[in-house]
């Protein structure tokens, strides 16, 4: 989106949005200026911000902040810059004199306001995703109806992919969305968690059953936070492992052996995700790829037409066919026979494909 221009979308009572910057360009003391409540961006994480701090230190306030005048006041509210003013207000409490240079625009309305950080922030580092999903949401509450993706794309500058994300969030309990906005990196539950594990939750009523009637949606997720907190989750990612687990098994008809899985799994903090379902992937992958090399096998040898091969040839070829029909059927007596299947080694499981 370009800045100066009216945004529009066709949504349900949606009105054209003016976000044009322009106006005077004031210095202010930092006690002139409060924050948006508005602003979407709502982590301020303390390692980048004490980088910006110890820059204006030296060389004080380089970009100016955009803030409008509050009615009937002599204070302003920041558009852009949150993370400027707070660091001049944490240099002014060190005895650090600061003074912020500052675009004086237009008072916005909220949706005003909201856009015009989107659009800003899109050219920048980007926000967390679990204060841009609320911020969102703000939108989608002032538009009115239910916007399309490519509506809200066009009025946000955020990409479609992002705006499913953030929908994706959403649909969780604000009691978990409060969870990624701990100001402590180290205790916030990163927003991709809620995104990779919300396709576990829509099938694992398939699988067991009994434990989603037990303990619900929310109490499975309280189930895995924990667990994410013991790290036995790793990575959010591993979570596809599950959902693989679960295509896998609707597949081979070993549904109620991966349910099985997938409840003790739950149930036992300590039982890592990796530990749990690597198995049936990777054991599959095996067999595919064993699949595979048959297949190829009988294609090469197809096209090869040894049949027609004269008979002086011929003996080193039956050979080695004979050394393949040994092999081939020493491998259907172990796979008819019933003994566990082989462990997975460390090496395997970390060559499973993630």
């Amino acid at each position: 989106m370009i800045f100066g221009r009216e945004s529009q979308v066709n949504a349900p009572n949606a009105q054209p949005v003016s976000i044009v910057p322009k106006g005077a360009l004031l210095h202010l003391k930092p006690e002139q200026i409060r924050p948006s409540p508005s602003n979407p961006r709502r982590l301020f994480d303390p390692g980048p911000l004490k980088a910006l701090k110890d820059s204006i230190r030296t060389h004080g306030v380089l970009v100016p902040l955009t803030v409008y005048r509050l009615p009937g006041q002599e204070r302003y509210a920041i558009v852009d810059g949150e993370r400027r003013h707070r660091c001049c207000v944490e240099l002014e409490k060190e005895g650090l004199e600061v003074t912020i240079p500052a675009n004086v625009v237009e008072s916005p309305d909220r949706m005003a306001s909201l856009i015009y950080m989107f659009n800003i922030h899109s050219f920048r580092e980007q926000w967390e995703l679990m204060p841009t999903a609320l911020s969102l949401q703000k939108v989608i509450e002032d538009l009115g109806g239910n916007p399309t993706n490519e509506e809200l794309h066009e009025l946000t500058g955020l990409s479609t992919p992002q705006i499913e994300r953030c929908r994706t969030i959403l649909r969780f309990p604000k009691r978990f969305q409060d969870m990624s906005l701990e100001e402590d990196p180290k205790k916030r539950i990163p927003s991709n968690f809620w995104i990779e594990l919300y396709p576990v939750l829509n099938q694992c009523g398939d699988f067991a059953p009994d434990l989603a009637a037990q303990l619900g949606r929310d109490g499975i997720t309280d189930r895995l936070i924990e667990k994410y907190r013991a790290n036995k989750i790793k990575s959010v990612i591993h979570f596809r492992r599950i959902v693989e687990a679960f295509d896998i098994a609707r597949e081979t008809d070993r549904k109620e052996e991966v349910g099985d899985r997938f409840r003790e799994y739950v149930l036992t903090t300590e039982f890592e995700t990796r530990a749990a379902f690597d198995h049936f992937i990777l054991n599959q992958r095996k067999v595919q790829r064993a699949v595979g090399a048959c297949d190829r096998f009988i294609v090469d040898l197809q096209r090869s037409r040894v049949d027609l091969t004269i008979e002086s040839d011929r003996a080193e070829l039956v050979s080695k066919l004979t050394e393949v029909i040994a092999f081939a059927q020493e491998l259907m007596e172990k796979l008819r026979s019933s003994d566990p299947p082989e462990e997975l080694s460390e090496e395997e499981s970390e060559n499973i494909g993630y």
